[in-house]
């Protein structure tokens, strides 16, 4: 995303993809995905969607996302999308001990996925990235 211009400032002037920016580019053009499955897997994400880890009175706990006022159905996919990938890669998900919902969470990271493979689809640039790495 980084390379393909979708770039904020993060703390400490951290690069870091813009998300945002990126959902806002692909606006209402989620019709246009021919990816198998995309809608549903879009559908999959919203109903089950990740949680978000938040601080609250000293304690961790899970907090439901819920679409911003001002946000696009788009944005707030790629929101999920984001949560998802910051739950897995960055840890901190089961403090506690065993993971509870397994089957959940792979469901989640399978809509993920294919909604990241659909957004590829919108954006030549991403696709040719994504490419690379593979």
């Amino acid at each position: 995303m980084k390379r393909e211009g979708f770039l904020r400032r993060g703390h400490k002037d951290a690069a870091e993809p813009d998300w945002e920016k990126f959902g806002k580019s692909i606006q209402g053009r989620f019709r246009e995905v021919r990816v198998n499955g995309f809608p549903e897997a879009v559908r999959a994400l919203m109903k089950v969607s990740p949680h978000r880890q938040v601080i609250c009175e000293g304690r961790l706990r899970w907090e439901d996302l819920e679409p911003k006022p001002d946000e696009s159905h788009e944005e707030f996919v790629l929101r999920l999308v984001k949560t998802a990938r910051n739950n897995l890669f960055h840890g901190g998900k089961y403090p506690d001990g065993e993971i509870a919902e397994v089957a959940r969470n792979k469901e989640i990271l399978r809509a993920a996925l294919r909604v990241l493979k659909g957004c590829c689809e919108l954006h030549p640039g991403l696709a040719r990235q994504v490419g690379e790495a593979e």
